[in-house]
């Protein structure tokens, strides 16, 4: 009879047994399928939150406010400061002939004193050149009617067309005039070329 009761327990603690696993089975599948779910969810709001009205139907004005990457259109360059090797660099260069020399001498001898203005001679130990523009200035050409005698009759020459008044502006002094009292001067470089002859040979060196 005892040996009987114990086969009897064994049996029920293996039902019961069976029982348990099946029940832990049918929970291991549905929390796998509730896994499933859940990262099919956030793949899906992953997906939402990087569409905006460029890649999907979305109008701009659903799009959020994004600092969009800025990307060069050309490739960067690793490059160093200053002139870049092998280029060949453009810069002032002391001319042989100078328009102007203004010589500086000393004004008087720092050990006795003596003066000496008036005085021209000295050797040039150093030398700076400076580049400038001449300051615009005007040239008056004044045009004379001549007269001259010939059988018997008085004959004069004739002003130019273009020489109309006693006094007026030519064509450069014009635009001379138009800059001094401050009306636009982007001829400023014209009067400069067409005024001063020898400018256009300066600016082109």
């Amino acid at each position: 009879m005892p040996e009987q009761a114990s086969t009897t327990s064994l049996l029920i603690r293996l039902e019961n047994l069976e029982i348990e696993t099946g029940r832990l089975r049918a929970e291991v599948e549905r929390l796998q399928a509730e896994n499933a779910r859940l990262q099919a969810e956030n793949a899906e709001l992953r997906r939402r939150l990087g569409m905006n009205s460029s890649n999907s139907h979305k109008p701009p004005s659903s799009d959020e406010y994004r600092k969009k990457a800025m990307t060069s259109a050309l490739p960067k360059e690793k490059r160093n400061f200053g002139g870049q090797t092998g280029h060949t660099g453009k810069t002032l260069r002391a001319v042989e002939k100078p328009d102007n020399v203004v010589v500086h001498l000393p004004k008087q001898c720092q050990q006795c004193g003596r003066s000496f203005e008036g005085e021209s001679a000295g050797r040039v130990v150093s030398t700076r050149q400076v580049f400038d523009l001449p300051e615009p200035k005007l040239e008056v050409t004044e045009h004379q009617i001549g007269e001259i005698e010939c059988c018997g009759c008085a004959q004069q020459g004739a002003y130019p067309p273009a020489v109309r008044a006693s006094v007026q502006y030519g064509a450069g002094g014009a635009r001379f005039r138009d800059e001094a009292v401050g009306r636009p001067h982007h001829a400023v470089g014209t009067n400069l070329l067409s005024v001063h002859g020898l400018v256009r040979l300066r600016i082109e060196h």
